[in-house]
């Protein structure tokens, strides 16, 4: 499109750019208030999706909770750390065990250069002392090919794959390596050699298919290791670890000690602050979901602050501007039918949980309960008292009144988040998503497209304003022009 000459009032005197901008401000109103509906449906968009991130939020709480860790968390005790440390599983009953002695501990099995007296470094055949660079055939005619290793983890010989090149750098990888089982060191000082099963107990072993490489290192082929042996509850133990787990309580036997000591005692019991801190943090997860959108539902509108327009914020500080956006914000989502659907489901679900038990089977006779307090808008308040009672008396109750498959108040929770998130994502669609993809990401585009339509009419208008008043100050121009020549030939006609 070409842009018309213009002309600033050359011959008029007029200010033509000041009238066409004033004209012109006048013709942008319907874009303006198309700007405003377009920034209205944006921050209705992401109020909408505000409340979406919440009740995700709630919803992932609900399915973390439903573990059952997170009902029978036990706490274990011993009465001596120093000799026998103990945890508890979250199905660990109420356990009392009483260990009266530790006679051994589990140990590896281990080998090491055992130099005989007057020897103070590993040689070969060829009396030079041994170091990681040595050639496995030059200790005392070894064939590395021939040479297999008893793997702990596998109780097979295992092939370490050796060559005639094979040095006892090669070795020392090939036993370190993930799958034999054991670990070895090597002292580059003596030429020593020492290897420990990383498995304790009698089934840890080092064995060699071929003594010429023990024999080379001064090392005991075949060794084993030993079991823990102790007493509990008066009954003898023989375990292949020193961390044992007998009824879900699981036991690690730091020292020995024999009867002549007090005996250790461990104990598990439900670990009833770490139950309640767990339904504590989803009450709270829900009460802040629940208050926004009680907010969101009845948060007050004011129709007399519609969206700046770029004009206009020109024209005010910044503070002025975050005060107008506030009221300009607010009320977006008020009466919304989704909203109220879903503080009804909400709510609904914790009165309606009704659930077959030996015990309590309504949320209320635990302790969690809407309150007298009706302004509160279905938050959850929690009788500290009443749920720890509930925890510690009867956890098999508690656990059902939250997770029951059909009527537990966490699967209630999570098909409502999951409904209210769905017909909330096809208004206002999801984080991320395409705006043609939902109902109000499909207006947004509508408003773009007449957005675009009107400013190209916008700029043809500018564009005729300005060729008017060209067409004016051209008129004046010829005008003024005749008439000082006019002027001049009067003059010199007298």
């Amino acid at each position: 499109m070409t842009t018309p000459i213009r002309l600033g009032g050359l011959a008029s005197g007029i200010d033509t750019d000041s009238i066409i901008k004033q004209l012109m401000t006048a013709e942008r109103i319907p874009v303006d208030r198309l700007e405003q509906k377009k920034q209205l449906t944006t921050w209705k968009v992401d109020a909408f999706r505000e409340v979406n991130r919440s009740l995700l939020a709630l919803r992932n709480s609900a399915v973390d909770l439903t573990l059952s860790k997170n009902f029978y968390a036990r706490i274990a005790t011993s009465s001596d750390e120093s000799k026998v440390t103990v945890t508890a599983t979250p199905s660990a009953g109420n356990t009392s065990i009483q260990i009266t002695s530790v006679d051994a501990l589990a140990k590896n099995a281990s080998t090491y250069s055992a130099m005989p007296n007057g020897v103070t470094e590993v040689v070969d055949q060829n009396n030079l002392k041994v170091t990681r660079d040595t050639k496995l055939v030059d200790l005392n005619g070894v064939i590395p090919s021939t040479l297999s290793f008893k793997s702990s983890e596998s109780n097979a010989m295992v092939s370490l794959d050796l060559t005639d090149t094979s040095t006892v750098g090669d070795l020392l990888t090939k036993l370190n390596a993930k799958g034999s089982g054991v670990s070895a060191f090597f002292d580059d000082a003596t030429g020593k050699l020492s290897i420990t099963s990383r498995l304790t107990g009698t089934d840890a072993t080092i064995e060699f298919s071929d003594t010429a490489i023990t024999d080379a290192f001064y090392l005991t082929n075949g060794v084993n290791g030993s079991n823990a042996e102790f007493t509990v509850n008066g009954m003898a133990i023989s375990r292949q670890s020193n961390t044992v787990t007998i009824d879900n309580v699981t036991l690690t036997l730091n020292q020995t000690f024999d009867t002549s000591s007090a005996p250790v005692t461990l104990d598990t019991k439900p670990d009833t602050q770490a139950v309640f801190e767990n339904i504590k943090s989803f009450v709270e997860k829900y009460n802040e979901t629940i208050e926004l959108m009680n907010s969101k539902y009845s948060e007050r509108q004011y129709r007399d602050f519609p969206p700046l327009t770029k004009e206009q914020k020109e024209e005010l500080s910044e503070e002025e501007i975050k005060k107008w956006e506030e009221k300009a914000m607010s009320g977006l989502l008020r009466s919304d039918t989704k909203i109220r659907s879903g503080l009804d489901s909400l709510r609904n679900a914790w009165s309606s949980t009704n659930v077959t038990t030996s015990g309590p089977n309504q949320l209320y006779q635990i302790g969690l309960s809407t309150g007298k307090d009706f302004r509160a808008g279905g938050k959850i308040e929690i009788d500290e008292t009443k749920l720890k009672e509930a925890i510690e008396s009867d956890p098999d109750a508690v656990y059902k009144l939250f997770t029951d498959a059909t009527d537990g108040l966490l699967t209630k929770v999570r098909d409502i988040t999951r409904d209210v998130r769905t017909g909330i994502s096809r208004e206002a669609g999801a984080d991320g998503g395409l705006s043609n993809s939902f109902s109000l990401g499909k207006q947004l585009v509508a408003i773009d497209t007449r957005i675009e339509a009107l400013n190209r009419l916008l700029v043809d208008k500018e564009n005729t304003y300005y060729r008017r008043f060209a067409a004016m100050e051209q008129a004046m121009n010829q005008a003024n022009s005749q008439a000082g020549y006019l002027q001049q030939f009067m003059a010199g006609g007298m």
